[in-house]
């Protein structure tokens, strides 16, 4: 009698946990999708209320190439912050993890947004930190959050991502497109190239892109080899190379690009 009411009881428990939408990665969604929104939060007072001039951001009045900028407005202000790539990617993975805490995961939208979070982490500490001259420990919560810790959001759901296919390693690209849209619309409104370094007018820009494009793709396989290693010949048939083949020669004219053009 006592084991039928531990029984009834447990599978009671299981319904209730189903229901609510319980399980043993709620708390990590919970306070991943928690931080990602106060960091947005703060990002965005951050640009409505900030005083400081920058590069591409000009909240006092300035210069930009003997052109004078005055993001007075909230529309210049908002435009400058969806044309920042930071913030851009961080609201795609904040959508993530709030929809996996309400048990809509999408795992083919976490394999493109994860290598684009790596990549804008990478390019910050390689181009605009060194710039700041401050301590990590010196930047802002949204600064220090956007491009340190969503290292470790990222690699604590990628290991509970069921597999990686050779084929989705280059399924990120989609968000280079939509990057690049909101660089070319601000640019169109402010005429202020995001960062003063994606300047999509030359070719120091575009080399730029292409470096952002094979960085990208090599964390995206890096994931790949990761979830893969177990696997014979890592999961890669013949039939999945010959799709991939113009992917693969696509990056392999971006290394040479990269090469020519390396002055």
């Amino acid at each position: 009698m006592k084991s039928l009411m531990i029984e009834y009881f447990q599978s009671e428990i299981k319904n209730v946990v189903k229901n609510n939408f319980i399980n043993e990665r709620t708390p990590f969604y919970f306070i991943s999708t928690i931080l990602l929104f106060f960091s947005i939060i703060l990002s965005i007072m951050s640009a409505l209320y900030s005083k400081e001039n920058f590069s591409d951001f000009f909240p006092n009045e300035g210069f930009y190439y003997d052109k004078k900028i005055h993001d007075s407005t909230v529309v210049d202000k908002m435009c400058w912050y969806f044309s920042q790539i930071t913030h851009h990617t961080i609201i795609l993975l904040f959508f993530y993890f709030f929809l996996a805490l309400i048990n809509r995961k999408s795992e083919p939208y976490f394999k493109m947004i994860a290598p684009l979070s790596l990549t804008i982490s990478f390019l910050y500490f390689y181009y605009l930190y060194p710039k700041q001259k401050l301590n990590i420990h010196e930047l802002p919560f949204f600064n220090l959050f956007s491009h340190f810790m969503i290292i470790f959001l990222v690699f604590g759901e990628l290991i509970y991502i069921k597999n990686y296919t050779f084929k989705e390693t280059t399924h990120c690209f989609l968000f280079i497109l939509t990057c690049l849209c909101a660089i070319f619309i601000n640019y169109t409104l402010r005429n202020v190239w995001s960062y003063n370094l994606v300047k999509l007018d030359r070719l120091s820009g575009w080399k730029l892109v292409s470096k952002t494009v094979f960085i990208m793709y090599i964390f995206s396989f890096l994931f790949f080899i990761i979830k893969s290693r177990k696997l014979k010949n890592f999961g890669i048939k013949s039939k999945c190379l010959n799709k991939s083949i113009y992917s693969i020669s696509g990056l392999i004219n971006i290394l040479l690009f990269n090469m020519v053009y390396s002055r």
